[in-house]
């Protein structure tokens, strides 16, 4: 391939006849657009942009796929008995392997969501999955390549640099899009594609090292050529006197500081200084930047404040969301197990998506910060008003204990429901009225332990503070096109999986989803922390079920000291329900394989907690597929999500 005439024009300042006549020949490439191949930088620009356009039209066209299979089923099924779903269970032999070898399989064997620690006070961060790891090694790859993709022929060693010097730092700019876009929380295309917040903000740490990377390597190649120029001993005071390469090196160094400042151990020991840290090197290295390009008049220019103005427009539509909401009453509520619930009393109507989470900004406790909360009920002054006149609630029979040993597969008891109630679930209607949303909030560090601590001190063990929301955001889960739907939550986890089930219930009352078959799994520490749902389990336990069936098994980890007469008194206390208790832990493996042999039409699996049971869950779920042989996989998916329980990096954020 022939490369096109290359702008060669040499800077202004410099002055030849202090150089020995090798040294002058060098000069030229040392600075400015000598010796760089701007049509080649575009091309390869353009095709990165390509080819990422090219992945997002290929997930796009498999999202839509899965939309409409799902839409077509529910159609197919909404008015279905249990026993005429069998159609649905049997899946595509080719997309199962598809789903268990690639869409739902770990880097090596298990582990993904389970953090890799080197000690208790030491994370080192996750695994990427298998997807994830394919698209990053060819993003990575593709960018060596570029990078590598000069002329090696017929230009002297220093014009050869002065290209390398410009491929590398077009790239490191032109990377900068998909960096800030893949941060941003009102990214388009994490409902459009589909895919989750968490997997773009995977993608914005990787994308950010090749950043900073490529912005090493222009920096060196730019002292490489300049060094043999002028020699070690005038480097430096040729960097320092030049306001361009000055601004330059700072926008350099900020994002070097960046790179070693992120690494996980780092970032989750001190994450809430990490976070000012890491803004405040993001406004240096694009101010520097930006100062860089216009000082000599480069051809990043403009796509530099464009990325400028993309970054703050999205801040805008942060704004925006927060002063939609106005201030809000935020009730904060103390609850046994070291969690607190947290009800925001909100202006207007609310999105009746389950699965979705808002940040919070309590100035009091955090001045500008932000933390993510997974939304768990939400209740419109209308709907209160409705419970406020409904019969009471008879009472449910005690409830069932049981104590698991090691061998233990599954114990399950059936909740006997038969009570009706006005309480629906249809869309909240819009006006002046106001909604109440609440959330449990585990106590970890930063944010969440302040605010624990400041509702522990209160007498009644309430406190009433001023905050305001930024949300509703996620909500791409859809179970209702599902015949069976199987949820599993660890700890504060339950907070994102009971949205789901009062969504699925309510529409048991509706009428208006394909499920008839919904099993909740939720593993907790202590008996206590039982009691963190109790006033939900009993409203949806007031809800007619329209012969679908519903049942709730909860696991308790850790009982020390508790007898079996005290567990019964102490589990009718803190849940008042009749839901099935077992004191040890979840044996999954056996516990999905059960739920697959007895699952209504397509099944879907969800799991929201540590990471440690997501990884047992996403097994487990692999491992029916591999067993499942011409019924096989059986329209089955596995929808994951990490609970937002403490400051976790990939949520937490600022105004700023």
């Amino acid at each position: 391939m022939s490369i096109p005439p290359t702008n060669t024009s040499s800077p202004a300042s410099t002055n030849t006849e202090q150089f020995s006549p090798e040294a002058s020949a060098i000069l030229p490439y040392t600075e400015g657009l000598s010796g760089v191949n701007l049509w080649l930088n575009d091309i390869t620009s353009n095709v990165l942009y390509g080819t990422l356009g090219l992945i997002a039209i290929l997930v796009f066209i498999v999202r839509v796929a899965q939309v409409s299979n799902a839409h077509i089923r529910f159609l197919a099924t909404l008015n279905l008995p249990s026993e005429q779903q069998t159609y649905w269970k049997r899946g595509s032999k080719f997309w199962s392997k598809v789903k268990r070898e690639l869409l739902l399989a770990p880097l090596f064997r298990k582990r993904h969501n389970k953090e890799i620690q080197l000690s208790s006070a030491i994370n080192v961060g996750t695994l990427p999955s298998r997807l994830h790891f394919v698209f990053l090694l060819f993003y990575i790859l593709s960018n060596l390549l570029y990078c590598c993709l000069l002329d090696y022929h017929g230009q002297s060693r220093a014009s050869l640099l002065a290209e390398a010097r410009g491929r590398t730092g077009h790239l490191a700019v032109m990377n900068m899009l998909p960096l800030f876009l893949f941060s941003a929380r009102n990214n388009p295309f994490v409902s459009l594609l589909g895919v989750p917040f968490d997997t773009f903000n995977l993608f914005h740490r990787w994308v950010g090292r090749i950043v900073v990377i490529q912005s090493l390597a222009h920096t060196f190649i730019w002292g490489v050529n300049n060094e043999k120029a002028r020699g070690l001993e005038h480097l430096w005071s040729h960097l320092c006197g030049d306001p361009f390469l000055v601004y330059g090196f700072v926008s350099t160094v900020a994002m070097t500081v960046i790179l070693f400042q992120s690494f996980s151990v780092v970032r989750h020991a001190f994450y809430e200084s990490f976070l000012h840290l890491h803004q405040l090197l993001v406004i240096a290295a694009m101010a520097g930047l930006i100062m860089h390009c216009k000082i000599d008049g480069l051809p990043q220019t403009i796509f530099v404040y464009t990325l400028i103005a993309l970054w703050a427009f999205e801040r805008f539509i942060r704004l925006c969301r927060i002063f939609y909401r106005r201030g809000t009453k935020m009730e904060v509520e103390a609850l046994e197990g070291g969690a607190c619930r947290v009800t925001f009393d909100v202006r207007g109507s609310w999105t009746k998506e389950p699965g979705c989470h808002v940040y919070a900004y309590v100035p009091s406790i955090s001045l500008w910060m932000s933390h993510p909360f997974s939304v768990a009920w939400i209740e419109s002054s209308h709907s209160r008003a409705k419970l406020a006149d409904s019969t009471p609630v008879s009472p449910i029979s005690q409830t069932t204990v049981s104590s698991s040993s090691k061998d233990s597969t599954s114990h399950k008891i059936e909740t006997s429901i038969s009570h009706d109630s006005d309480a629906d679930f249809r869309i909240i209607p819009k006006g002046k009225g106001r909604t109440s949303v609440s959330c449990i909030v585990a106590s970890r560090t930063g944010m969440t332990a302040s605010l624990n601590r400041a509702v522990r001190k209160s007498r009644n063990g309430k406190v009433v503070l001023r905050a305001f929301i930024e949300g509703p955001y996620g909500g791409i889960e859809n179970f209702k096109s599902y015949g069976t739907v199987v949820l599993f939550a660890g700890g504060v986890g339950i907070t994102h999986q009971i949205s789901h089930v009062r969504d699925i219930v309510g529409a048991f009352a509706d009428g208006t989803c394909s499920t008839r078959r919904v099993v909740l799994y939720w593993s907790v520490r202590e008996v206590t922390q039982l009691s963190w749902i109790k006033p939900w389990l009993e409203e949806l336990n007031t809800l007619p079920r329209r012969g679908c069936e519903f049942k709730i098994l909860l696991y308790v980890t850790r009982s020390p000291g508790l007898e079996s007469p005290s567990r019964e008194s102490v589990l009718a206390k803190e849940t008042g329900a009749s839901e099935h208790v077992t004191f040890g832990r979840m044996q999954v493996n056996d516990l999905v394989r059960g739920e697959f042999e007895r699952r209504v039409g397509a099944m879907a699996v969800g799991v929201c907690g540590p990471g440690g049971l997501a990884d047992d869950v996403r097994g487990a779920v692999r491992g029916v597929m591999c067993a499942g042989g011409d019924d096989g996989e059986g329209g089955m998916w596995i929808f994951g999500r990490r609970a937002l329980r403490g400051d976790f990096p990939f949520m937490t954020g600022s105004l700023l």
